[in-house]
């Protein structure tokens, strides 16, 4: 085995494991600087969800009601 030849693999090794850190921190980053960005889209998406469901329930309760246009209460 050459010791001469293993010093340039043992440093072009480093320099991979180098570069994979810095992409790991700029993504890091990039998601830390975007987090509170995506929060309003979170909660609309949120309350849109709530409202699409709560229409569709008011939906099938309709239809379960009688559809007489007079409706008398009884105290």
């Amino acid at each position: 085995m050459d010791d001469g030849a293993s010093i340039p693999l043992l440093n072009g090794v480093g320099f991979i494991f180098g570069l994979i850190g810095v992409v790991a921190l700029f993504v890091q980053q990039s998601l830390e600087m975007f987090l509170p960005l995506l929060l309003p889209l979170v909660v609309c998406v949120a309350f849109c969800t709530l409202l699409f469901k709560s229409q569709q329930n008011d939906k099938a309760s309709e239809e379960k009601v009688s559809t007489s246009p007079v409706r008398i209460d009884v105290i």
